[in-house]
């Protein structure tokens, strides 16, 4: 994938570093180098923490493996987080066109957020913020959602549900009564209808409105900018933590997409993750800006939210 003309490096990239870094403690599950990854994440009795096999062939949606499947604890992790919180409430977004993809006056734009194509969508829900570890939790104690794959502090249980696979995103989704949005929902809910750049207009990103990178070090509580709400209410649709989206990725989807309701190609190996988080430079908080993830991918970094 092309990467940003000012050599930011995108939040996949920074995914896939700290992914090559865990294949290579998996042989010293309690290694000091895994442990620092979880206490830069707030993760609490370390100690007892264990490395995720990362790598290799990636199990299908929903299937067992790896990543884990709805239900199944993740091997080695331990997840001690209890809650009876019920799912987030949500902003409606009306049904309508817009225009998706990068236009001539947005100098950055990358050649998969092209062309700029007029979309129509119906109306539909999504969720006002990311999933927290409360909500998440919840579900998990339902044991309709497996464990996430790094240890959580607890008593941040309005930080985003980070650490989980797609698809433990798409069963905490399901358990919600919801689904994870398309590509094209997420991006109309960022940034409405009058082609703006970022979810709170054109101005540039700073710390006021986004936690990206050189804003701090981590994740925030869901919702802590408010500055930088998208037109429908929706909190967080730049910077936190990435966002995951129901689409398989193509690079090239944009020249063949249909314009009513659009839901990705049919097939894939990879999904489409939007919005760029707390690592992520300020390129990557545009609302037209995508990026690919693998199926098996779970970060401190990615997240999501859901849509009805």
């Amino acid at each position: 994938m092309t990467q940003p003309s000012n050599g930011g490096l995108s939040a996949r990239h920074l995914l896939k570093v700290a992914n090559a870094t865990n294949a290579r403690l998996r042989a010293r599950k309690r290694g000091a180098g895994f442990v620092l990854v979880l206490t830069l994440f707030g993760c609490v009795n370390p100690t007892e923490a264990t490395a995720k096999p990362e790598g290799g062939a990636a199990p299908e949606p929903g299937s067992s493996g790896s990543a884990g499947s709805a239900g199944d604890a993740i091997s080695g992790t331990i997840f001690s987080c209890t809650s009876n919180a019920q799912p987030g409430d949500m902003v409606t977004v009306p049904a309508g066109d817009f225009a998706m993809g990068c236009g001539d006056t947005d100098t950055q734009c990358q050649d998969n957020e092209k062309p700029l194509h007029q979309v129509t969508l119906v109306a539909f829900d999504i969720d006002r913020t990311e999933v927290t570890q409360n909500q998440y939790a919840a579900c998990a104690e339902a044991k309709a959602c497996g464990a996430p794959n790094c240890d959580w502090d607890c008593g941040k249980t309005d930080y985003p549900a980070a650490c989980v696979t797609w698809a433990q995103a798409k069963a905490y989704c399901a358990w919600a009564g919801k689904r994870l949005p398309t590509e094209a929902e997420w991006e109309k809910a960022a940034r409405g209808t009058d082609g703006r750049l970022y979810p709170w207009g054109n101005d540039i990103p700073d710390c006021a409105h986004v936690n990206m990178a050189s804003c701090g070090s981590r994740a925030e509580p869901v919702g802590n900018h408010p500055a930088g709400a998208s037109p429908y209410g929706a909190l967080d649709m730049a910077g936190n933590v990435v966002e995951m989206v129901a689409d398989w990725y193509d690079a090239g989807f944009y020249n063949t997409s249909p314009k009513d309701n659009p839901t990705g190609p049919a097939t894939g190996t990879r999904y489409s993750g939007r919005a760029g988080g707390f690592k992520s430079e300020p390129v990557w908080m545009r609302a037209s800006a995508r990026d690919w993830y693998d199926v098996s991918d779970a970060s401190p970094s990615l997240g999501f939210r859901c849509a009805r």
